[in-house]
């Protein structure tokens, strides 16, 4: 069950029913129900997994409390952190070892494709950061084992975040969250702007993206070079999309998720980009990897070798794979150089330019589904023919009614993120009379309805990020 579909929307109107009306000291109960429903609705089979993850975080939990030793506290952490770390390799890493033994040591091992649970990687970091946050005091022990489940299996962000830490989610779900019109009308609005994301924008860029880095061979130019940069594109509205849906979604119930991103198109460095892109992970890294590997506090070849670290890692929690390891390390290469010899510009906007395009040529390693096919990518793309340059981009999969749709939709996405990023339009936008975000609901839903991309023929394209 996804976000942007029918069952999603008669699930949440029945849970957002249910837990409103059913008594406070309830409510926690129905939405682990309905997260665990949620969770099982694509494949059953995969909910044991869920409970075991949580299991063995919340009786590390119990171990690390019970004990007064801080080295044996410590032990159970690494213990526990090993536990489900295993698992996730065991899940989602077994092909791309395996495969590379294969080829390194010419043996032939066979093993039985596995089908990756759904947020394996999401709901593991969030199990992992409970036994940390109790060791260093930052939460308190939760007793009750259903709401610490509901912690772990939250169903608006279980299968692509937003990651939340256990002293940001846990207190949260020990409240008495009370009706409140507001959180539902503005909840429903950041809902409607991410489903308008999502099915107008994302979907119909996935169309053309998909196209040419399905057949790759096919182009060369033009068709590549936009393929590259509409995929900045598409992976920015797609993923945005899902965690403005999973942050309003959380609103509507009276849970504040976590902020995801921060208009990340506008930051002037490599660093600003990653403290407004996927904000969760790149806190929940920063946190729990490169500030107890030293950070930068044991100078500065440690601090290098530690982005290093940081990075790879976070390239290998998106998947096994040599296109994301050379992705993380582009950015870990980019970290250091910017560091290391201040590269910016005294104009701001070229800095914001600059970063862009660092980021963008290293999504080519992200999107391609081969080394071979990037350096491909990369060694075409600026074989640039002139003539004809409106039928090669319609060569790429959309007509005229497309591109327009697409121009002005990125330039209405885009320039509400300016001005959020220079006046923190979100919170005045939330703050507007009612009968000015009636016009507002309005104008998303039959601007989604009229432009969305689907119907007959259309195959709808899932989020990006599900797959992680």
């Amino acid at each position: 069950m996804v976000f942007n579909s029918f069952p999603f929307l008669i699930f949440f109107t029945i849970v957002l029913f249910l837990y409103y009306v059913i008594p406070i000291k309830y409510r926690y109960f129905v939405l682990l129900l309905a997260s665990y429903y949620f969770y099982g609705y694509s494949n059953l089979s995969h909910v044991p997994l869920l409970f075991l993850v949580t299991l063995i975080s919340f009786v590390s939990g119990k171990a690390i409390s019970s004990s007064k030793s801080k080295k044996k506290q410590k032990n159970i952490v690494i213990l526990s952190a090993s536990l489900l770390i295993f698992l996730l390799l065991s899940f989602k890493y077994q092909s791309f070892i395996f495969g590379n033994i294969n080829l390194v040591f010419k043996t032939n091992i066979s093993i039985d494709a596995i089908i990756i649970p759904l947020g394996i990687s999401f709901f593991i970091l969030q199990a992992i950061s409970y036994p940390i946050d109790l060791y260093r005091g930052d939460v308190k022990e939760e007793n009750n084992f259903l709401r610490f489940a509901l912690f772990v299996s939250f169903f608006p962000q279980i299968l692509s975040g937003p990651i939340s830490k256990s002293k940001e989610m846990l207190p949260q779900i020990n409240e008495n969250h009370r009706y409140e019109s507001k959180n539902i009308l503005d909840g429903l609005l950041i809902v409607l702007y991410g489903l308008f994301k999502k099915v107008v924008i994302a979907d119909l860029l996935a169309v053309g993206v998909d196209n040419v880095f399905n057949n790759l061979h096919d182009f060369v130019g033009i068709p590549l070079i936009a393929a590259v940069f509409l995929y900045s594109l598409q992976i920015y509205f797609d993923f945005s999309s899902y965690s403005n849906i999973a942050y309003g979604c959380g609103k509507m119930l009276g849970f504040e998720l976590n902020k995801n991103f921060d208009t990340p198109y506008f930051a002037d460095s490599l660093k600003s980009f990653w403290s407004r892109w996927h904000i969760s992970l790149s806190t929940w890294f920063r946190d729990y990897l490169y500030f107890p590997l030293g950070g930068n506090r044991k100078g500065k070849a440690r601090s290098y070798l530690n982005l290093i670290i940081v990075f790879l890692v976070s390239a290998l929690w998106h998947g096994g794979a040599w296109t994301y390891l050379m992705w993380g390390g582009i950015h870990a290469l980019y970290q250091i150089l910017e560091r290391q010899f201040k590269l910016s510009f005294k104009n701001n906007f070229l800095n914001v330019i600059k970063t862009y395009l660092l980021v963008t040529f290293a999504w080519i390693f992200f999107r391609a589904r081969t080394l071979d096919d990037a350096r491909y990518v990369i060694a075409n793309m600026f074989k640039f023919n002139f003539n004809g340059i409106l039928s090669q981009l319609k060569s790429i999969g959309w007509d005229r009614f497309d591109l327009i749709i697409l121009a002005l939709s990125i330039f209405i996405v885009f320039t509400l993120d300016f001005l959020n990023y220079k006046k923190e339009m979100s919170s005045k936008i939330t703050n507007l009379n009612y009968k000015f975000k009636l016009l507002i609901y309005l104008i998303l839903i039959f601007t989604t309805l009229i432009f969305g991309h689907y119907g007959p023929g259309f195959d709808k394209a899932d989020f990006i990020y599900l797959g992680y």
